[in-house]
């Protein structure tokens, strides 16, 4: 079976989202203080402001990718293990050449870049099928559902600062929720690998604050979303928003998942369980 196709049309606009989200990484960044700079974050060995070096990193390479059209570090044409260790090492480097650069530096860089990507996001045809987003199948699929895949990049390690600082998630619908909507599309490839039969239907719940529930029902072309089951179900998996969205980022640890309802076949509730929205195995998983 193959995975589901993602529709041309855009449930959201996550061009315009990226500006909300790109407000309230710089509104929570102006008020940090300087000891607050070096706390840990969730991703080992980097601060909050190694964080932050590395989103500035994410800006410039989008810049660069997607509106110059240039690819100073290629990708090699490998595995995905083997992409996913590049790009951790490249990653790495970044943000140790970029250790040079105060708070106020990349504060204001972030601040500089973001219209910039803001505005090239509003120039693509977000429906033509141009990106590429591993983790939701190895097909090209549409330029809506890569600025998707960057906006949560950017919301998951925004989550990740308010955590080094001590605060709760900011699960606000108007981003939270196009995020889980942009995450649930690693679902269908990875059950791709599973034998169904048409009408057998995964269905996974999310309550409060961003309540919804995904129905994945087998057909013969793959697994697709649908508004309703199927006569048969196989599997289930209940969660909250938080846990969704650590789940599904790498972001929740293994203990973590003693707290989640799930039930059903066991070879679909171990794919449920390990589906990441997200390239390779963070250090921070």
């Amino acid at each position: 079976m193959s995975g589901a196709r993602a529709p041309s049309e855009p449930p959201w606009d996550y061009g315009g989202l990226f500006a909300v989200e790109r407000d309230r990484l710089t509104e929570l960044l102006a008020g940090l203080q300087i000891a607050d700079w070096e706390l840990p974050s969730p991703c080992p060995g980097w601060t909050v402001l190694g964080l932050c070096c590395h989103l500035v990193g994410d800006d410039l390479g989008l810049l660069a990718r997607n509106r110059d059209g240039y690819h100073g570090t290629p990708a090699p044409a490998g595995s995905e293990a083997e992409f996913a260790a590049w790009l951790d090492e490249l990653q790495a480097e970044w943000v140790r050449a970029a250790r040079r650069l105060s708070p106020r530096l990349v504060t204001d860089l972030l601040r500089w870049a973001g219209p910039q990507v803001s505005a090239m996001f509003a120039g693509e045809d977000v429906r033509a099928r141009t990106a590429s987003v591993s983790w939701a199948g190895p097909d090209l699929v549409p330029a809506w559902l890569g600025q998707a895949r960057e906006l949560s990049e950017y919301w998951i390690h925004r989550q990740q600062i308010l955590q080094a600082l001590g605060r709760p998630s900011d699960l606000r619908a108007d981003l939270a929720g196009p995020v889980l909507d942009a995450l649930r599309w690693a679902y269908p490839y990875r059950l791709a690998g599973t034998a169904a039969r048409p009408g057998e239907t995964v269905s996974i719940s999310v309550t409060g604050p961003l309540a919804q529930t995904w129905h994945l029902v087998a057909a013969e072309t793959g697994w697709q979303f649908g508004d309703q089951p199927g006569p048969r179900l196989v599997g289930s998996l209940a969660m909250n928003a938080e846990q969704a969205w650590r789940l599904l980022t790498n972001n929740m640890p293994a203990t973590g998942q003693a707290d989640l309802t799930v039930s059903g076949d066991d070879a679909i509730t171990a794919i449920l369980l390990r589906t990441r929205a997200i390239i390779g195995a963070p250090k921070w998983a």
